[in-house]
């Protein structure tokens, strides 16, 4: 199964955070936070601002975790 961000759950789990907690902390539910992890639905700019900051993910580095598609066609280019 295709995990399009697993950098961002392996992240969190380096900092000692698991899913429950993300989920937490951006105000939705485990099965939400599961949704956005697996892609099946978007991240909200709300939340990716929240994470960012929890997880101390630089703004030159967001690209890289919530939209890596993008990330990878820029690598590619």
């Amino acid at each position: 199964m295709k995990k399009p961000y697993l950098k961002i759950s392996r992240l969190a789990e380096d900092q000692d955070l698991n899913q429950g907690a993300l989920a937490a902390l951006i105000g939705v539910s485990s099965n939400t936070m599961t949704a956005r992890l697996k892609g099946t639905q978007p991240w909200r700019s709300d939340e990716i601002v929240i994470i960012c900051r929890a997880l101390h993910i630089p703004q030159e580095k967001i690209g890289e975790y919530f939209f890596p598609a993008i990330a990878k066609e820029e690598k590619t280019a």
